[in-house]
């Protein structure tokens, strides 16, 4: 990964570091909060930075943040590495995700799923109805053209246009194929930032506000995957206007990141005058 870019160039110490730790505390608190963690922003901002707890919220809850904000270094260090990712990375990247931990052989942490997974939608009959995700024997190969996408993208630096696509296509392809027993939506958001921050742009985040056009918008996609449960190939994977619309979806969630983005270059630009 050569010609590095990254969005926080050109920015003093103190001052991208600031920008960094606001990026962290956004994108740990709307990821979170979208998989029903109760912690505010303002909170997850202080247990990040003080490293104290929140009298009355869940262990749990703050396990969780602390665990996104530790997957976030280790997004940053495979930018920064210059072998291609590998299932391992995701696997050690699926461990700092998922703190809690209970030692069961049918839900394993840093491993493909080992058993079928389901969610429930309701469908255009307003019927509530069963959604299978693929099933565990094709994740070892549906994974592998996952990463191949996944390191393609990273070999080339895009435009803005084209990274929106890339991080919603990669978003998408992950959450349909569900590979892990659970974190699959967390992981999905921070892994395909990769392609975003390698371009030079700093990550999209979904925001929890918008929690329910997100898994709408991603529920109607998945239910235009003939036979979902025996997906083989990503070659199956429709190009619709239902993926088009999610792609849409995400343009729009760039807005808090590139605003944070503009604040950090603001204050560049007054201690240089």
């Amino acid at each position: 990964m050569s010609d590095k870019k990254y969005f926080y160039d050109q920015l003093d110490a103190d001052i991208k570091n600031i920008l960094l730790a606001q990026i962290r505390n956004v994108w740990t608190h709307h990821s979170t909060s979208l998989e029903g963690n109760s912690l505010t922003l303002g909170e997850t901002d202080f247990i990040l930075e003080e490293g104290l707890t929140i009298q009355g919220k869940p262990l749990k809850d703050h396990n969780e943040v602390f665990g996104h904000a530790k997957a976030i270094e280790r997004i940053y260090g495979l930018l920064n590495a210059s072998q291609t990712i590998t299932k391992q990375d995701l696997f050690q990247l699926h461990e700092t995700v998922l703190t809690e931990r209970v030692l069961d052989i049918y839900q394993p942490v840093g491993k493909w799923k080992v058993q079928s997974n389901f969610t429930t939608y309701t469908s255009n009959d307003n019927k509530q109805q069963w959604r299978e995700y693929p099933a565990p024997q094709k994740i070892d190969f549906l994974m592998s053209q996952w990463l191949e996408n996944l390191n393609s993208s990273l070999a080339r630096v895009h435009n803005q246009d084209v990274a929106a696509n890339v991080y919603a296509d990669l978003h998408l392809s992950f959450v349909t194929i569900h590979p892990f027993f659970d974190g699959n939506g967390r992981m999905a958001r921070l892994l395909a930032n990769l392609p975003v921050l390698k371009s030079g742009f700093p990550p999209i985040v979904v925001p929890q506000e918008d929690r329910y056009h997100y898994k709408l918008w991603l529920s109607d996609y998945q239910n235009t995957v003939e036979n979902l449960a025996e997906l083989g190939d990503l070659a199956q994977l429709p190009a619709n206007i239902e993926k088009q619309r999610f792609v849409e979806l995400c343009r729009g969630y760039w807005s808090e990141t590139l605003k944070l983005l503009d604040n950090a270059k603001a204050m560049q630009r007054k201690r240089k005058k």
